[in-house]
């Protein structure tokens, strides 16, 4: 099924509703660790494959899956560089990539057309598209770099060496007992550095654990928010994208039973969410 005579895959047409299922999908694969480094498993392509042919009766085989995930991985690089481009700015809330002056949006589109896309308009499934087309899991707003955690200013430690001469037995004998106290002093201070430097890590590494159980699964929430039922998706995007800016908020609509999920989105939707 959808091969040729020759043994090749027959070329795949993915519109909009099937990429969004292709990203949903692949985003709840990488939160599960299926990505376990720069690609998914090939489990997770036969996953989308399978899914888009049920939904869509179309022919679509991993293969078709594993070029698209490419093509995305291309955009997302495009997406990267337009973000920190001289005249560009980025809106985090909005997931926008804004351009102010004409000039220079008519600059850009003039000589990158296929860029237009990207600039003044909310770029739709931001958060899966880091999930799934950006190097790492922890990307985005639930993610916070090494460098960010609070450590010492500086930490005296010295590491060099220090060689005795040891040609001159009769000197080792006549050794000054203060030198050698001298020395024992030195090692004390380098035991007591290292003793230090090793708590200090030890401190690194339970603030990294803490980071990494604490944070919010934007995959997780997306499922939790779009799976509560008696609402439109183009309604309900709306309690998505807040609760992903309110990381509170959305931690604890999370947790929420079934009810109580549908009662916090009718308020909400009411507009009754600006109190939460």
């Amino acid at each position: 099924m959808g091969k040729t005579r020759e043994g090749k895959t027959k070329h795949f047409r993915w519109s909009a509703p099937m990429e969004r299922m292709f990203l949903e999908i692949l985003a709840d694969e990488a939160s599960k660790g299926n990505k376990p480094s720069a690609t998914f498993k090939p489990s997770s392509f036969v996953r989308v494959a399978q899914a888009i042919n049920e939904k869509f009766g179309t022919e679509c085989e991993p293969d078709h899956v594993d070029n698209h995930l490419r093509t995305i991985k291309s955009n997302w690089a495009t997406i990267q560089k337009l973000r920190v481009k001289s005249g560009f700015q980025w809106d985090h809330n909005l997931k926008m990539i804004t351009v102010v002056r004409k000039e220079v949006y008519d600059e850009e589109v003039t000589a990158h057309p296929t860029h237009e896309k990207y600039l003044n308009k909310k770029i739709e499934m931001y958060d899966q598209l880091a999930l799934v087309a950006g190097k790492d899991m922890a990307t985005g707003c639930f993610a916070k770099q090494f460098g960010d955690i609070d450590l010492p200013s500086s930490v005296d430690m010295d590491f060099s060496t220090e060689l005795d001469d040891n040609s001159d037995n009769t000197m080792k004998r006549t050794e000054d007992p203060s030198r050698f106290n001298r020395k024992r002093s030195r090692a004390t201070n380098k035991d007591d550095r290292f003793a230090m430097l090793s708590e200090q890590i030890g401190e690194v590494a339970n603030a990294m654990k803490k980071l990494s159980q604490n944070h919010l699964d934007i995959a997780e929430l997306y499922k939790e928010v779009m799976g509560v039922e008696g609402f439109d998706e183009a309604t309900i995007v709306y309690a998505f994208d807040y609760l992903v800016d309110k990381e509170r908020v959305a931690k604890a609509f999370i947790v929420k039973n079934a009810k109580l999920k549908k009662l916090w989105l009718e308020d909400f939707l009411n507009g009754r969410g600006s109190g939460y």
